[in-house]
């Protein structure tokens, strides 16, 4: 059975990161809410004052408690870390542990010979598949061996995991409309979540963020797919891919448009698509269409003056 207090502070944390991703807005699903209240348990029962002896009996109508709303609990963002470029150093939830990350060298060979060299690794990793429920899969990345973008996303979700393929379900196919508008086909991208396997949830309602020694883990196997398709440039979409490949662990709108480079290769932090779908305000499309934008012209793109004028305000 989970515990309350368990769930409580699960649901506090996932809300602290959202913040400091810079969220403003959280949807929550009803059945989301049926397990909250579920929590709970019953509600006590409203005590009634017995009447005095000799007092007649005076029949009790229905009591129907009412409060006025309550306004949001405010959460605090962690603390702001100065922006450096190093391995792995990210602040997570607990999990469980995790063994050393792997050592290996990718052999030679064409970019398709190596990606398949790493993904038949990744298969066979007991350590990836000792952390697999019954029904998941390994979730590797996808596209052309020479596609010319990477895209790193966050660890799996559930119908990520239990496809196998990374950027599925809402945030994915706003993530194809982006690609659409930017005239980026399925040749030009390369999708890869930053862990292979799912992220064990604390409990049945909120998502458990990936601990530190589960990116550890799979940051050799995340930058050995970037070397074998060896693209011109690759996009940290989100807090996680952010951490992992950088050591970066600022909030995302205060390092979103800026350039890095990792496994040789110019890399561009963004948000992951997950916050327009909480956040689809039109400054917030424009924030995400610019940095694609500096994508198209590090790419060597040409960029149309109507594409350019995606979402600008009015008079702009």
């Amino acid at each position: 059975m989970i515990d309350p207090a368990e769930a409580l502070d699960a649901l506090l944390e996932e809300l602290r990161r959202r913040k400091a991703e810079g969220e403003r807005h959280v949807t929550v699903s009803e059945e989301s809410v049926r397990l909250l209240r579920s929590l709970a348990g019953p509600a006590p029962p409203a005590s009634v004052p017995k009447p005095a002896a000799g007092s007649p009996a005076v029949p009790q109508r229905p009591i129907v408690a009412s409060s006025p709303p309550r306004s949001p609990r405010s959460v605090e963002a962690r603390p702001a870390v100065p922006v450096e470029a190093k391995p792995v150093a990210v602040v997570s939830s607990a999990g469980p542990e995790v063994a050393d990350p792997p050592q290996f060298t990718l052999p030679e060979g064409s970019k398709e010979q190596r990606l398949a060299w790493i993904r038949k690794r990744i298969l066979e990793c007991p350590e990836t598949a000792r952390h697999l429920k019954p029904g998941l899969k390994p979730v590797l990345g996808v596209g052309p061996a020479d596609a010319p973008l990477v895209l790193v996303g966050e660890a799996p979700t559930l119908e990520e995991a239990e496809s196998g393929v990374p950027f599925a379900g809402d945030a994915g196919a706003l993530l194809r409309k982006i690609l659409a508008a930017a005239e980026l086909g399925e040749k030009d991208v390369f999708l890869l979540p930053v862990m292979g396997w799912r992220p064990e949830p604390a409990n049945a309602f909120v998502k458990r963020q990936p601990n530190a020694r589960e990116l550890a883990f799979n940051r050799p196997y995340l930058l050995a797919q970037i070397q074998a398709v060896s693209p011109k440039v690759v996009m940290a979409l989100g807090a996680h891919a952010h951490e992992s490949m950088l050591g970066i662990r600022q909030p995302v709108q205060k390092v979103r448009g800026t350039w890095h480079e990792a496994a040789g290769v110019p890399v561009l932090l963004g948000f992951h698509p997950n916050y327009l779908l909480h956040t689809p305000s039109e400054s917030a499309k424009r924030t995400v269409w610019t940095d694609f934008l500096a994508v198209l012209e590090k790419l060597g793109r040409p960029v149309s003056e109507k594409q350019r004028g995606f979402f600008t305000p009015r008079g702009g």
